[in-house]
């Protein structure tokens, strides 16, 4: 964790809904700053299945995030961190594969849009060398301009690679 250290992460996990199916993948830009901070960069995509009858309408978003960590508490070796993230976050929310007709000719009102909000991830970060650090986590991201459920948590599990 030196200052302008750069390291790049993967992290998975699910969106906590009451359907199957629902989990996003994410891959992480990081910049370290000083006392355990790091402003981060990521690519998200999310999939959430939303249950209509007998099939599954999906929902796809893409999404960039920009933010920064703020380290809560550490051990004197730096070596198991607890942080909170704050996101900026925008992208493309893609209901249907922007499909509104259904099967059995029912119309989809929901439709596919750029949205934008923001996140706020609480992270528990192992360090297992001085290069691999191991991340669990738990984030609740706020959408706007969505036609869906405006609040959408998650947890996850990554790892990510100090360069």
């Amino acid at each position: 964790m030196l200052p302008k250290q750069k390291s790049i992460g993967i992290n998975t996990g699910l969106l906590l809904k009451k359907s199957s199916g629902n989990y996003f993948v994410n891959t992480d830009f990081i910049i370290y700053s000083k006392k355990g901070n790091y402003s981060i960069y990521s690519f998200e995509y999310s999939r959430q299945i939303i249950l209509y009858k007998m099939i599954d309408v999906p929902v796809e978003n893409y999404s960039l995030e920009v933010g920064y960590s703020f380290n809560l508490i550490a051990d004197l070796t730096k070596s198991f961190l607890i942080n909170s993230t704050f996101f900026a976050t925008g992208g493309y929310e893609n209901i249907n594969k922007s499909t509104t007709l259904l099967y059995d000719g029912a119309v989809l009102l929901n439709e596919s849009s750029w949205v934008y909000g923001g996140s706020v991830k609480l992270s528990v970060e192992a360090y297992l060398s001085d290069r691999i650090v191991l991340t669990g986590f738990y984030k609740a991201k706020i959408i706007w301009n969505t036609s869906l459920e405006k609040i959408k948590p998650g947890v996850g599990l990554g790892i990510r690679f100090n360069l």
